[in-house]
């Protein structure tokens, strides 16, 4: 890795790439809040929340915030011990639901899991994400399935169970967590970039196909999270060094819980929009 504060920036910027862009101020919600501030915030009492990829991150951090908001919460990822961590925190309304995306067995009934779970299920939070780092003329045809089973074919199947619950939902919806490097692919991450893309693609499918339901894409910018740690630092060094000499590392990165904060306003609210795009301000 780099040097210094701008290698460290460099990090925390790559570290973003699966995740939000901005849909407003940050809204104070909070799962305890101080004797002299406001309660905590009701923005999603009564809904059901499927949170997928729910273990770290910004699928942690929005686990979190929903449950905080008044929602209740099932959670799931493949590390069955950080998920059941994060279900304490979250509280009593949330649940621990084991699952690797790249499983179609595991996805084709995750859903009725976590219906059973909840009573119901208005809402789907798609935030698991693979990437593959390493220029595109090295990437494996394994590398590809494999990134391509979490981002998008996953995506599809959770969607696939969700659809009948979310059916008889009031207000149902589901959101899809993408990237800003949609729009301009970085070098060693064409792959990642290429999946997403066709997770936005799916997600306006979708819209199409299912007009009833509210499809939400969300790109997001950079944020801090440990997206990055298993990376080969052999690769990642050059990789940071050429994004920051490139332009690619343009952004403030955001804390995983105000990138949460917005998602999770915007599931709140609506009225829309259903693209949004969370980044935070150019680097001075």
């Amino acid at each position: 890795m780099g040097t210094g504060a701008h290698a460290t920036h460099a990090r925390q910027e790559a570290d973003s790439l699966v995740r939000v862009t901005e849909v407003g101020a940050p809204v104070p919600f909070g799962a305890v809040a101080p004797p002299d501030s406001d309660p905590p915030s009701t923005a999603l009492a009564g809904r059901r929340l499927l949170v997928v990829g729910a273990s770290s991150g910004i699928g942690r951090a929005l686990a979190l915030e929903a449950a905080a908001s008044g929602a209740a919460v099932a959670l799931t990822a493949r590390r069955l011990a950080l998920l059941e961590q994060v279900a304490a925190e979250a509280g009593s309304r949330a649940v621990a639901l084991p699952c690797d995306v790249s499983d179609p067995s595991a996805c084709s009934i995750l859903a009725d899991e976590a219906a059973a779970a909840l009573d119901g299920l208005d809402a789907v939070l798609y935030v698991a994400g693979a990437a593959y780092l390493g220029p595109l003329a090295q990437a494996s045809a394994a590398s590809w399935r494999a990134m391509l089973a979490t981002n998008v074919v996953g995506a599809a199947l959770v969607t696939a169970g969700a659809l009948p619950y979310l059916r008889s939902a009031p207000a149902p919806v589901v959101a899809y967590v993408s990237s800003h490097s949609v729009r301009r692919p970085w070098p060693g991450l064409v792959p990642y970039a290429a999946s997403k893309a066709a997770l936005e693609t799916m997600a306006l499918g979708l819209r199409a196909e299912e007009p009833w339901l509210r499809v939400l894409r969300v790109s997001v910018g950079p944020t801090i999270t440990g997206f990055s740690d298993r990376w080969d630092p052999a690769v990642a060094g050059p990789a940071f060094e050429r994004w920051a000499a490139e332009g690619y590392l343009v952004h403030e990165p955001q804390e995983a819980s105000d990138t949460a904060r917005r998602i999770v306003a915007a599931l709140a609210d609506g009225t829309g929009p259903d693209d949004i795009e969370v980044i935070g301000p150019e680097a001075g």
